[in-house]
């Protein structure tokens, strides 16, 4: 696994309610995926602006910002002066990240919080191979208000048809050993959204039955590439689901793994 390329920490002495100030939270606010989806979303999404690029600078920029009782993002600032070219995409990629709000005593509460995108020049170069396109060469086809779809002229595909992503996974699922030790079985849902250039964001496991098969499951979900839904012919954001199952009747010796995640 790559190295993570963002580092996120939170705030909790900037919690506000109506009329006080609240200087700890039991849950602070964070990206529904989590840190591993954050690292995945910027190195799916990143855009490093070309001036940048071809200077080869390299940047370390934290973004804060206010994530609201409901998950909406405001008040966005920076702390530092960083070069506006930074600021610009920092601020860009904020908008593909889905929070979930810090609470106390179960309720959700505004809190402040930040992200640090790291920028490396080097890096950048696997992304894009990695990825096998350049977003900014297609986005003339994309639909850039980054509302979250989830009806639309048309909804995502897996790239080689839902046919082949039923094989994909059962070829490469990896049962943990201790689940098949304790004869566990069962289905992990699977939400997420799918971008307009195909990769995937804001994975969360709706539903779950043992946390090592959870673990899995999102690994073997973030292998996978997609067609974008569709809409006035742009390529959009569209939420959807997708079931991951573990039958032990599927078991081989192909994908079993006594190696625990």
């Amino acid at each position: 696994m790559n190295k993570l390329l963002i580092l996120f920490t939170f705030l909790s002495s900037f919690i506000f309610s109506q009329e006080k100030l609240v200087t700890d939270v039991e849950k602070p606010a964070q990206p529904v995926g989590g840190k591993l989806d954050a690292d995945y979303v910027f190195q799916s999404q990143v855009i490093y602006p070309a001036d940048l690029l071809k200077k080869k600078v390299s940047r370390d920029v934290a973004i804060y910002f206010t994530v609201t009782a409901d998950g909406a993002v405001k008040d966005i600032e920076f702390n530092q002066d960083y070069e506006e070219a930074f600021k610009t995409e920092a601020k860009r990629l904020l908008r593909y990240f889905v929070f979930a709000p810090a609470t106390v005593g179960n309720v959700n509460v505004a809190s402040q919080t930040f992200l640090v995108f790291k920028f490396s020049p080097d890096a950048y170069k696997k992304f894009t191979k990695a990825r096998g396109f350049v977003i900014h060469k297609e986005q003339a086809s994309f639909d850039t208000s980054f509302v979250i779809y989830k009806m639309a002229d048309s909804s995502p595909d897996y790239y080689k048809g839902e046919e082949a992503l039923g094989e994909f996974v059962l070829s490469n699922l990896e049962y943990p050993d201790l689940a098949i030790r304790q004869n566990l079985q069962g289905t992990v849902m699977m939400s997420f959204i799918v971008e307009p250039n195909g990769t995937i964001s804001n994975l969360v496991a709706e539903k779950e039955f043992n946390h090592l098969c959870t673990q899995e499951a999102l690994r073997i979900m973030r292998e996978t590439k997609w067609k974008p839904g569709k809409k006035d012919g742009k390529a959009i954001r569209y939420k959807t689901k997708y079931p991951i199952v573990f039958n032990l009747k599927n078991i081989n010796k192909d994908n079993a793994t006594s190696e625990q995640r």
